[in-house]
């Protein structure tokens, strides 16, 4: 007996709960593609330039414009209507001379920060894995899907500077490393989710996590410190925040 494949469509109802959509007066929601971020951490690209933009008023409108080659997620056009955008992205309108970075809001969900051209040339991205692959190079897993691979003559400094949950300010959209920002104390770290998101502060301290404790954070905000699990944290700056907060 065959296997019954998932669904390609979404309901308003289960869709997350940050989108800005009116449940009861619709009943279909843009379902985003399987691509750099997860569809709970993400917002397609027809739902950012209709309900948040207000670029255009229809689905459709909207579709014409990222057909017509308009959009640029990260400096690379996007033609995909479904495409899903997330943490740290950069989004550009062509034509409305208008550049924004996606960043977690207080409360749960994502938002959108004017920035700047210079800001616009590079992004910051977490490195949530690391790799060994053939003749003895490293592979770099980052938050939004991207891999970087470092040859055998550059492990060792890899190894060094680079670790997991370090951020890495990448130029775009060529990828290459400008600057590591390292996973310790007295970073400029962001909290990406839970109760906390979108605080940011001086990383205090670290608690090594043990088989039934997850491995801590605490975090020196201006009015508060608080503890949150270090998988919610993404160092942003050594000393000042590399992306303009808010």
């Amino acid at each position: 007996m065959g296997r019954k494949a998932g669904s390609r469509q979404l309901k308003r109802e289960p869709s997350p709960g940050f989108w800005p959509l009116h449940r009861k007066e619709e009943t279909w929601a843009p379902m985003t593609r399987p691509g750099p971020h997860a569809r709970e951490k993400s917002l397609p690209l027809v739902l950012l330039l209709r309900d948040i933009l207000g670029y255009a008023k229809t689905a459709h409108e909207a579709k014409r414009i990222i057909d017509s080659d308009h959009v640029r997620v990260d400096g690379v056009v996007r033609r995909d209507h479904r495409f899903p955008v997330g943490l740290m992205d950069v989004v550009q309108i062509e034509g409305a001379n208008q550049i924004f970075r996606v960043l977690p809001k207080r409360g749960g969900g994502l938002q959108l920060t004017p920035i700047t051209e210079n800001e616009a040339k590079y992004k910051l991205c977490k490195v949530t894995g690391k790799s060994t692959v053939r003749q003895g190079g490293r592979q770099l897993s980052l938050h939004d899907g991207r891999t970087l691979l470092y040859g055998k003559e550059q492990r060792q400094k890899s190894e060094q500077d680079i670790r997991v949950g370090s951020s890495l300010q990448l130029s775009i959209p060529d990828q290459k490393v400008i600057r590591v920002i390292s996973f310790q104390p007295g970073t400029i770290a962001l909290v990406t989710d839970g109760r906390n998101q979108g605080a940011y502060g001086k990383l205090a301290q670290i608690t090594p996590g043990t088989y039934a404790r997850r491995k801590m954070v605490r975090l020196e905000a201006e009015n508060e410190t608080f503890d949150t699990p270090a998988d919610y944290v993404m160092p942003i700056g050594a000393e000042m925040p590399l992306v303009k907060l808010g």
